[in-house]
């Protein structure tokens, strides 16, 4: 029996060649800002998954009032910084990230939660954010995974894709 959670291979090929002969291809060959490569791919273990929906699991069950059903994860797109901003005060939770990584793409994992059919971002951490209010201020931290593998540059040995 398949699972819901499955795909046809062909679509699967025809989505990613389709990022690859658009988004990649305009990204790698921009006349304001070329870059020789980008990452195709990010990997997170299952592990590191586990334990990102586990704490947001255990935050908001200090909350009885939240229904569980109503939680989730966005992935944004992102990039790292460039090579000359790397060991910036700003950006010292990366500094133990492969530099390779400068200005590749890469994605973020932010929790959210579902307010009258509007999926909020949240910070399981502050409950004020549990209204879908963004918290205010430049040194404002909140729960988010990163620092999965890029591939490239690491090896696509493996990759079906």
């Amino acid at each position: 029996m398949k699972s819901r959670h499955t795909l046809k291979m062909a679509l699967v090929e025809t989505m990613v060649t389709n990022y690859k002969n658009n988004q990649l291809q305009a990204i790698e060959t921009s006349p304001t800002h070329p870059m020789a490569f980008d990452a195709t791919a990010a990997h997170f273990s299952l592990q590191q998954l586990k334990s990102f929906i586990h704490t947001i699991e255990t935050e908001v069950a200090r909350h009885a009032e939240i229904p569980v059903d109503q939680l989730g994860i966005r992935f944004y797109y992102a990039a790292y910084p460039s090579e000359n901003n790397w060991q910036n005060e700003e950006n010292a939770e990366i500094a133990m990230v492969d530099s390779r990584y400068a200005k590749l793409h890469t994605l973020i994992a932010v929790p959210t939660i579902e307010i009258k059919g509007v999926v909020h971002d949240f910070d399981p951490f502050d409950s004020s954010t549990y209204t879908g209010v963004k918290p205010a201020g430049t040194d404002v931290v909140v729960m988010a995974q990163n620092h999965g593998g890029l591939f490239p540059p690491k090896s696509l040995e493996g990759a079906w894709f």
